[in-house]
């Protein structure tokens, strides 16, 4: 009889517990013929004898099945597709011999390590994506060539107004653009501002990365005639664009798409998705990242000649504008959010209060608006909120 080199070692009688030796029926998972075998159950593991080879089957490696009621399933975990069975008789012997593997106790130990490595291993990428990333994001931010990020936001504006259509007559709009030009250059923000208005209800504005500025029909409504507290809200968005928040975002928002990628397939739909949803989502600046933005509105206003405080009004005035939009909903009995829910741009722009009485403690006299109230009028209503009657509900354009 000859040993198969694959299966081990020739058994060895003198670990043989006494009276351990049964008959079984041994499958080598090479063939599918059913092998009679002799089987010893020895102090270390099962000896195996058939007409064609001898095996030795230590009981680290073995998985007990002893469902059945006549009969003992054993497979080993080292040799796929082989299976050893034996009758029932036998049990008392294995249970001796090896307790662990017999009661289950080994395998359980070995699904629970198995656990316990996937667990740490996914939470050694989780740390990677959701707190490496997010730390690493402000000096990658940094370090990201100006064209680069320029390209990445056109690409964004891109696809957002795909859904948030642009309004305005460019012509209109012009000198608009031009002064929040003006007060990017005076405040550094280290970009030319590309903006632009889009039709939605919600008052909103938001700074993708690279310069580019949106501000929503909604919120001229919002403002009406104060176009210092219009141009407040942009200095506090040309902050954001100076700190190069909008690129910290997207590569924060990189590592929760790189987790969807992983998990869909890597198609990349999951990626763009967490991208463009981000900046929708005004990428949920920190509170410090709004302290800097309203600490940098504060300068620009005053570099400007306006008055600071005028950012405080455009919170209230926004506030305002949003309570008559959940009272027109009412209304027309359209399903309405909570009256207590805060308009688009201030959900993204949270602590208020606290916000408006830093605005307030920086005033300072400035000197006259920008542009004459009938250039503004002129300039504001080329994109109201009349023009989003026909437009879709604003959960689009909320963040």
């Amino acid at each position: 009889m000859r040993a198969d080199p694959e299966t081990d070692a020739e058994t060895d009688p003198d670990q043989a517990l006494e009276g351990s030796v049964f008959a079984g029926d041994f499958f080598d998972g090479k063939v599918g013929e059913k092998q009679r075998a002799q089987v010893v159950i020895g102090a270390a593991g099962l000896n195996i004898t058939t007409v064609r080879a001898t095996a030795h089957w230590p009981y680290a490696d073995l998985a007990i099945d002893r469902a059945q009621a006549e009969t003992i399933r054993i497979g080993n975990r080292r040799h796929e597709g082989a299976v050893l069975i034996l009758p029932r008789a036998a049990a008392p012997a294995l249970e001796a011999a090896a307790p662990e593997t017999y009661t289950g106790v080994q395998a359980r130990r070995r699904t629970a390590a198995l656990i316990a490595s996937l667990v740490g291993g996914a939470s050694v990428v989780a740390a990677g994506l959701f707190i490496g990333v997010p730390a690493a994001a402000g000096p990658l931010a940094r370090a990201t060539p100006a064209q680069f990020e320029q390209r990445i936001g056109h690409n964004l504006a891109a696809q957002i107004t795909t859904f948030m259509k642009p309004c305005g007559d460019d012509a209109a709009t012009a000198r608009i653009a031009q002064t929040i030009n003006d007060m990017a250059e005076a405040g550094d923000a280290g970009f030319p501002i590309t903006f632009r208005f889009v039709d939605s209800r919600a008052p909103n504005a938001f700074a993708l990365p690279g310069g580019q500025v949106m501000a929503t029909s909604g919120l001229l409504a919002a403002i009406g005639d104060d176009q210092e507290a219009f141009f407040a809200v942009m200095a506090h968005e040309i902050g954001h664009v100076r700190a190069r928040d909008g690129m910290q975002a997207v590569y924060r928002n990189a590592g929760l798409g790189m987790a969807l990628e992983f998990i869909t397939g890597g198609s990349g739909v999951a990626q763009q998705l967490v991208l463009v949803g981000g900046q929708l989502n005004q990428l949920r600046h920190t509170r410090r990242q709004e302290a800097a933005a309203d600490a940098a509105a504060a300068e620009i206003m005053i570099a400007a000649d306006m008055d600071p405080a005028a950012l405080a009004r455009a919170f209230d005035a926004i506030t305002r504008h949003a309570s008559k939009i959940e009272d027109s909903k009412s209304k027309k009995k359209e399903p309405a959010k909570s009256s207590k829910a805060l308009p688009s741009w201030l959900r993204s722009h949270p602590q208020t209060e606290g916000r408006k009485e830093f605005a307030l403690s920086q005033a300072k006299a400035g000197g006259p608006p920008p542009l004459p109230a009938a250039e503004w009028r002129q300039a504001s209503s080329a994109c109201n909120e009349a023009a989003t009657q026909n437009s879709a509900p604003d959960a689009t354009a909320e963040k």
